[in-house]
């Protein structure tokens, strides 16, 4: 009799023990899980906070950069007018002042695709747009029950 009285009390003891464990186990695992959380948070802020910083620089190069385009233009206008005036006093010839192109020029310039395919006189091209779509007919074999 006394040899299952002590096998209860281990194994009442082992179920108390085990419960206290997974509790433990528990509250470490929740404590580790926040830090991680924070420094995720706080990973993700610094990224967030490096991404603007980037942006600002982007910005303020391309603000620079056309800030240099403007002073360029300037000058380019300037050379201009100084060589327009050096070529009346001393020749004859006269420049005329050079017009901004329409974008509709640009666009007329540009040719569509060409097809390089080899291909016989009435074969179509794969540029073309029935090209591939034609149906073919399959017969399909009489089935009977």
């Amino acid at each position: 009799m006394e040899l299952e009285v002590f096998d209860i009390i281990v194994f009442v003891t082992g179920i108390i023990l085990g419960f206290a464990a997974a509790l433990i186990f528990r509250a470490l695992g929740k404590k580790g899980a926040m830090a991680k959380h924070q420094s995720t948070g706080a990973t993700i802020e610094a990224l967030q906070n490096e991404l603007e910083r980037r942006q600002v620089l982007a910005d303020d190069h391309f603000l620079q950069l056309n800030n240099h385009l403007q002073g360029v233009e300037k000058k380019l206008a300037d050379v201009r007018k100084t060589l327009n005036e050096g070529a009346s006093s001393l020749s004859t010839v006269e420049f005329t002042k050079p017009e901004a192109e329409p974008e509709s020029t640009t666009e007329s310039l540009s040719a569509p695709p060409r097809d390089y395919a080899t291909k016989g006189q009435t074969d179509e091209g794969m540029l073309s747009e029935n090209y591939g779509l034609h149906r073919q007919t399959i017969e399909e074999p009489k089935r009977t029950i």
